[in-house]
Formats: structure tokens, C-alpha cells, sequence
């Protein structure tokens, strides 16, 4: 059971920097561009404040937990390249197609079948909604956790093992 989760923290260990960049925008440009954003988005939060209206996003709890669970059950089902399509402009700049097919089919050597996943919180920032899941490869527990953007796009994917 040792070694499975030391390969498991392993497998880990080599994915995050992988998948961190995932939502990395460090690039003068970006800053550049998230500092007009803000300066325009302060504006129409005060342009909604005098007429009476809110600013929310343009995505509902419910709509965000069907494109989550949707693409895991497509990667589940090996159904890949339709979870790819479900990526976001980041996502697919940054994990190159077949990434997903060979990271989901390393776990599966490693840890045994893919056995589900089961809804365990989810949480709102900004214009994204982050659902975390438990699920299993064999007898290896996992922790998923998918982000959906306000366009209906998986805007980040994360796999780690369970802290039990």
C-alpha cells in the first residue's frame, strides 16, 4: 500500500507543475490586460451600482455541475477527445490533446480500473465554479477537482490522492 502511494505522490509530484500552468498568466501582456479588465470592471460595477443592477456571472451552479461532471464522465468512458473540446483557451494551449488519455491511462496501470466519482463540495470565485470529487483507481482513493468558467468550458483539471 506504501509503494502505491508513494508512486501515486509521484505521478502527483510530476503533474502539478504540468497542470498549475494551466491557469498561469505572468506575461506583461496578460498583466497588462487583467489591469484594463479590473479598471473596466470597477466601472461597471459602479455604472450597476447607480442603475439598481447586479454584476453576476452568466452561469448558473446547476449548468457549471452538468459541464463538470459531463467531462469527467467523458474521460471516465475514454471519450477524450470530447472531453478535450470541452477545454477552455488555456486548457488547450496547455495540455496538448492525448495529455489527458495519458495521464487518465497512467493511473489506471498504476492504481487499477477507474471504479467513479462521487460530488463532494463545490465552490464560486470570480467567474468560475470549482467542484471537487472523490474517486477511485483500484483501491487508490483520489480527489478530483474540475473548474468550469462562466462560458461552460473546464478551465482546470487536478487529480491527487485522498488525505485519508
Amino acid at each position: 500500500m506504501k509503494i502505491k502511494l508513494f508512486l501515486l505522490a509521484g505521478i502527483v509530484l510530476l503533474l502539478i507543475p504540468f497542470l498549475a500552468a494551466c491557469g498561469d498568466t505572468d506575461s506583461a501582456s496578460e498583466s497588462d490586460n487583467n489591469n484594463n479588465q479590473e479598471e473596466a470592471s470597477t466601472t461597471e460595477a459602479d455604472n450597476s451600482e447607480e442603475n439598481g443592477s447586479d454584476n453576476s456571472i452568466s452561469i448558473t451552479s446547476e449548468e457549471a455541475s452538468e459541464t463538470s461532471e459531463k467531462f469527467l464522465t467523458l474521460v471516465s468512458e475514454g471519450n477524450y477527445e470530447e472531453a478535450e473540446a470541452l477545454y477552455d483557451e488555456v486548457m488547450e494551449t496547455e495540455m496538448a490533446a492525448g495529455d489527458l488519455e495519458a495521464i487518465w491511462n497512467e493511473m489506471e496501470t498504476e492504481f487499477g480500473a477507474f471504479t467513479g466519482f462521487d460530488y463532494v463540495d463545490e465552490q464560486q470565485a470570480d467567474a468560475y465554479y470549482t467542484f471537487i470529487y472523490e474517486g477511485a483507481f483500484g483501491d487508490q482513493s483520489t480527489v478530483f477537482t474540475v473548474s468550469i468558467n462562466d462560458n461552460h468550458e473546464v478551465a482546470g483539471f487536478y487529480i491527487r490522492p485522498s488525505q485519508e
